[in-house]
């Protein structure tokens, strides 16, 4: 079997799959970008409402229910007795499998990063961050080779959803709150007792607090901090010179967008990597002797049957 008919049956036996997520990902960009063209700033519709959680939870939506089923699905019912026959080895299967799977990923991906939610909204801000079409992309190519290799460790398709959920979940949350901010050096405004920092209105905060007089931060002291206002402390007590307030210039964010993809694409890879690895040395899915035994009698399964018929 050639790469052709492996990416034309992958297309056959995922096409419903594939229809209906795109259904969804069309509707909750229509959401989205209609609440953002009808003009009232403050106000987001329930219509959008709902389109933003499936923006915010589509890679996870993706893994779950494209690659995790994957192979744990074939290992589960031991259809991989016909899918990994002698004319295919299960790397050349899944890479076929992943080519289909994952232009269609990052194509609804890339749809669903339409817009905010927000109406007459400017999706060039940091608040408006994951509303882009590139970043979802990532996601969602990320969230399908984590469900990819779930399923190869846990060899349960339920399993390997729910891995999937709380693996996916825990990245994006390490991004957003852990790492996003820092992906390039912050800029620091400082100003004395008698100036006060200025930080760009569009601009995405970071930190602030107290500086010495080489300018560095300081913390500020138990005596100052049952103060109600540690401001007066500090200065009175000459613990600081001034303040401080570190931010993320609005001009990075299409740079760090490119590079919140980027990283997910390394994550990505190195998921793949291991998977195809796996797959490759039989690590995880080659059967056990009892497995082999049975050969005759699972292949009789209707599972396997429906298989061959799709073959």
């Amino acid at each position: 079997m050639n790469l052709e008919a492996i990416i034309w049956l992958t297309w056959r036996q995922h096409r419903w799959t594939i229809v209906v997520t795109a259904v969804i990902a069309v509707l909750a960009a229509y959401g989205l970008t209609a609440a953002e063209l009808d003009g009232s700033r403050t106000a987001m519709p329930l219509a959008a409402f709902y389109s933003l959680l499936v923006q915010l939870g589509f890679g996870a939506l993706i893994g779950a229910f494209w690659g995790a089923p994957l192979i744990a699905r074939e290992l589960e019912e031991r259809t991989y007795f016909v899918a990994w026959g002698q004319d295919v080895t299960p790397v050349q299967w899944l890479r076929g499998k992943l080519l289909v799977l994952g232009a269609a990923a990052a194509v609804l991906g890339s749809l669903v990063g339409l817009g905010d939610g927000l109406r007459g909204a400017d999706d060039s801000s940091w608040t408006a961050f994951e509303a882009n079409w590139l970043v979802q992309a990532g996601y969602a190519l990320l969230g399908l080779a984590i469900g990819v290799l779930a399923g190869l460790l846990t060899r349960h398709t339920f399993t390997a959803m729910a891995v999937t959920l709380v693996a996916f979940t825990l990245v994006r949350m390490g991004l957003a709150f852990f790492v996003r901010d820092h992906y390039l050096p912050v800029h620091r405004s400082v100003a004395r007792w008698d100036q006060t920092t200025v930080v760009p209105h569009d601009a995405l905060r970071i930190a602030g607090g107290f500086v010495d007089a080489d300018l560095d931060p300081v913390d500020v002291p138990a005596r100052c901090a049952d103060f109600p206002v540690a401001h007066s402390c500090m200065r009175s007590n000459d613990f600081a010179i001034g303040t401080y307030a570190d931010y993320q210039p609005l001009e990075r964010l299409g740079l760090f967008r490119f590079i919140e993809f980027g990283i997910c694409m390394v994550l990505a890879g190195l998921a793949l990597y291991v998977t195809l690895r796996l797959l490759r040395h039989g690590g995880g899915w080659r059967p056990s002797r009892s497995h082999r035994r049975d050969v005759t009698s699972a292949q009789s399964t209707p599972a396997v049957a429906a298989a061959q018929t799709d073959g």
